[in-house]
């Protein structure tokens, strides 16, 4: 088998990360030698992983999986492949599809026959921790936004400050070079009479360029930026961010006034700068249960007296079920997202349970590992009697007791037998182990739901969905699930509240002599809940 080994940082900083990323390079080599794999190609770049599409060398290496050039991966972890839901579903398909054989990390294996949860979790975990480490940034774009300071790249004609105040307090000023002739091309659009293709000519002839950075040259001024300038709010003093207007406090080129007589001129009819287009998490993973027809989410706008917008999401069924009547009406987003809070809050459990959890289940695995063993024994035994059966048949040929076609057929019986057996011990352990990573997996699951859903965003909360059930239903403004991967046994036990008892924090995994009736049936009862979620993973 022919491997890619891939290495990724995600910082584009190469004094930081070229030596991070020749470690991983060097670990996973190791690895690869110390396992007997066989390392093709190797694939390094310093890009995020938050983005689809962007990464260079992702893109080739996935090429090369398609072609046939590679057949498996040898990363340091799934995170160094996705942090988005969309390469991450890219690998997982492939994975499932076979088209990746292998998936190597340093701490486990994955293999196309592996249960998705658990690549499913990790991955969405991923995404989940790439937010999480952009939350300082947010926090700060927050605090600029709250003073009226625009968080990113001043538009064409403004400078951002770079030496005048302390790091978070920068403002944007007029550029005195550009501003000028950015107010000449308002000029010439707020007199009417010059199509938008005559005032591009006109930026041209006065020498208007676009701000050269570090990988691209000035450029002239093209259609689109033009358009972009005269779109955007930041010229009368407001500004776009996260969907929503904010006052700004830098010094505006032109009056609002003017600007809405811009749209005018653009579109003929008055119009307001475009808010970001809006996500609905709950959107396709939900049904009506009256029709069955999918539940679909839609932006309500309401215009204030005061000229703001009062924004509401709304979720309700498609009615595409012709043959269906339906009388379901719409839910306001806030109150679906309470249910579902709810509903997480009724599988979530303490983090002494999750630790004493995971002790019971490694303690099983062992178990079952040492019954395996002997297991292993009697399967090697009957390869070694297959071999010799087909060597008695064989030789039973040779002598004239049994035809050719007699050999074939009951050769080829014992063929199938001893390819099944080998392929059993190939797979039971490794099973074995995929099945208790897994329940871990589903655990972890229940102790973080509910937080990383009132804290998420859009894609965080799309995958907590996901990962409750394949049946989600909405009806009469209730929503309804049927819980997949034994966390119906973890609802139940939640409510009996004595999976919350501070005595698994110091609870043996195991019944001893000595124990008070209390301590032993909480044993008892975490054993059970343990044993019915793995159960629960096919």
């Amino acid at each position: 088998m022919k491997f890619g080994l891939y290495a990724r940082k995600s910082s584009e900083d190469s004094s930081k990360q070229v030596q991070s990323i020749e470690n991983q390079i060097q670990v996973l080599k190791d690895k690869a030698q110390k396992e007997g794999l066989k390392i093709s190609k190797i694939y390094q770049e310093s890009k995020s992983a938050k983005q689809p599409y962007k990464r260079e060398q992702f893109i080739k290496m996935i090429k090369d999986l398609q072609d046939g050039v590679i057949d498996g991966i040898i990363t340091w972890k799934l995170d160094r492949l996705s942090r988005n839901p969309i390469d991450g579903g890219t690998i997982q398909h492939f994975l499932l599809e076979g088209i990746i054989q292998e998936i190597v990390t340093y701490e486990k294996t994955y293999y196309p026959n592996d249960n998705s949860i658990m690549m499913s979790v990790e991955l969405g975990m991923a995404t989940e921790y790439s937010q999480a480490l952009s939350k300082n940034v947010k926090r700060g774009q927050s605090f600029k936004i709250t003073k009226g300071h625009y968080p990113n790249t001043a538009p064409l004609g403004y400078l951002n400050t770079t030496h005048t105040k302390e790091k978070g307090e920068r403002t944007i000023q007029l550029d005195p070079e550009k501003a000028p002739l950015i107010r000449k091309l308002w000029d010439l659009l707020l007199t009417g009479e010059y199509p938008s293709g005559e005032i591009l000519k006109k930026a041209h002839a006065i020498g208007l360029k676009t701000r050269a950075s570090k990988s691209k040259p000035a450029r002239k001024l093209s259609r689109h930026g033009l358009y972009c300038i005269f779109t955007n709010p930041f010229y009368y003093g407001e500004f776009l961010w996260g969907g929503k207007l904010h006052q700004g406090k830098h010094q505006p080129l032109i009056t609002k006034e003017e600007f809405n007589r811009a749209q005018d001129i653009l579109t003929g009819k008055k119009s307001k700068p475009r808010l970001a287009k809006h996500q609905f998490a709950l959107k396709g993973n939900i049904k009506c249960g009256e029709c069955g027809a999918s539940i679909t989410g839609e932006q309500k706008n309401k215009q204030r007296k005061d000229g703001s917008l009062n924004q509401r999401t709304y979720y309700r069924c498609t009615h595409n079920k012709s043959k269906v009547e339906c009388h379901q009406s719409s839910i306001r987003e806030e109150e679906l997202e309470e249910q579902i809070i709810e509903l997480l809050d009724s599988i979530t459990i303490t983090e002494d349970f999750l630790q004493w959890a995971i002790k019971w289940l490694k303690g099983l695995n062992e178990e079952s590992q040492v019954k395996y063993e002997s297991i292993k024994i009697q399967q090697r035994n009957r390869i070694d009697q297959i071999d010799s059966e087909i060597s008695k048949l064989v030789d039973l040929c040779l002598q004239d007791a049994i035809d050719a076609n007699m050999l074939k057929s009951k050769k080829q019986v014992l063929i199938e037998e001893r390819q099944a057996i080998e392929q059993d011990l190939n797979s039971s352990s490794k099973i074995n182990d995929q099945r208790t990573d897994t329940a871990i997996q589903v655990f972890e699951f229940c102790k973080k739901a509910k937080s990383f859903f009132e804290a998420g965003d859009y894609e965080t909360k799309r995958t907590i969905i996901q990962m409750l059930g394949s049946r989600l239903f909405l009806k009469d403004k209730r929503l309804s699930v049927e819980l997949a991967f034994g966390l119906e046994f973890i609802q139940t036990s939640v409510s009996e509240k004595w999976i919350h008892s501070p005595r698994f924090a110091t609870l043996k995994s195991k019944s001893e002599p000595g124990l008070t009736d209390s301590d032993h049936m909480l044993i008892v009862n975490g054993g059970r809940l343990v044993s019915a979620v793995l159960d629960s993973i096919t």
